[in-house]
């Protein structure tokens, strides 16, 4: 028998009140998420977004371009929820500031060694210009290894001049300089105007470029939302490696080019992630020293930078 009056209005009052509800609980928690811009670093993430795994933890990811310095306030201030910038967190924690990197991403850097076309070797470059981000910093530091593990020594044997990104084609094809690391993108372009890939700048350094920072008071009062945001980036991270093809779509979206730069870009940076997002004591010791030397904090410990508790209740769980 079908209602009427108004026990018709009264079923269909408490049908729209249980369907106002059962949405209600299905809103989902936006976190605010900063990062320095859409680069191969952030794969992981880009595929949690792409596959959905950040909805099925019942999260609504902002993710946000901040500079360095603004980042670590807003990080401590909870204006934003977590970072993916690494380096600037592992650096503020030295240096006693209540951050804590919990994933860890990455621990290579995601540059190719890129040269003009007649060069075949490091070794070859001897004599030479060399393009380098700076006077210091990663970009810097990297080039110099590369050339001490070929026998070349950068402060003698070439001359290091600065170029910026973006500038680093032009400066190779008119030939101001000879070489220069360039991100994979980059290279990959460079390589299809005819310059050569000399050599992944992955085998030859190690970096914390990427991964998850909190602050101690979202660690502290948030554990579930932290665990629950390291579990979907842990889910990007192994379907990253599983899936090659899924993961160049989301690439190709995110990193805003076509499916065969995604491509090159997966197959050079495939190897440079974590297997689950820890590293332990005896690998994080020389990344760290390496990573801060020359700014010398007093006796930063391992356990002032990291802490990765969340991160090993989730890997026991086994999800």
């Amino acid at each position: 028998m079908k209602p009427t009056g108004r026990r018709a209005l009264r079923l269909a009052m408490t049908t729209a009140v249980l369907l106002w509800a059962g949405s209600a609980s299905l809103a989902l928690d936006t976190i605010n998420v900063s990062y320095p811009s859409p680069a191969p670093f952030y794969i992981p993430v880009a595929v949690a977004i792409h596959q959905g795994f950040f909805r099925e933890q019942n999260l609504d990811v902002k993710l946000i371009v901040t500079r360095a310095e603004v980042d670590r306030a807003a990080l401590i201030s909870g204006d934003i929820d977590f970072t993916l910038r690494i380096g600037s967190t592992i650096l503020s924690a030295a240096r006693g500031l209540p951050v804590r990197t919990v994933f860890l991403t990455t621990l290579k850097p995601f540059w190719s060694l890129v040269v003009r076309p007649e060069v075949n070797a490091v070794s070859e470059l001897k004599g030479k210009v060399i393009g380098s981000g700076g006077v210091a910093g990663s970009h810097y530091g990297t080039t110099k290894v590369i050339l001490r593990k070929h026998g070349l020594d950068p402060d003698k044997d070439v001359t290091l001049k600065f170029v910026g990104p973006g500038e680093r084609i032009p400066a190779v094809m008119a030939k101001s300089i000879d070489g220069v690391l360039m991100d994979y993108g980059e290279a990959l372009r460079a390589r299809k105007m005819g310059l050569k890939l000399l050599l992944n700048a992955a085998d030859y350094y190690s970096l914390a470029s990427a991964g998850i920072g909190a602050s101690q008071k979202t660690l502290r009062e948030r554990p579930e939302l932290t665990k629950r945001f390291m579990r979907a980036q842990l889910q990007g991270l192994r379907f990253m490696r599983e899936r090659r093809d899924r993961t160049v779509d989301a690439m190709a979206s995110f990193l805003k080019t076509d499916k065969e730069i995604a491509d090159g870009v997966y197959q050079l940076a495939v190897n440079n992630f974590t297997k689950d997002g820890m590293l332990d004591d005896a690998g994080l010791k020389p990344l760290v020293d390496d990573q801060l030397a020359g700014i010398n904090p007093k006796d930063a410990s391992l356990s002032q930078m990291f802490d990765f508790s969340l991160l090993q209740q989730i890997l026991k769980e086994g999800r």
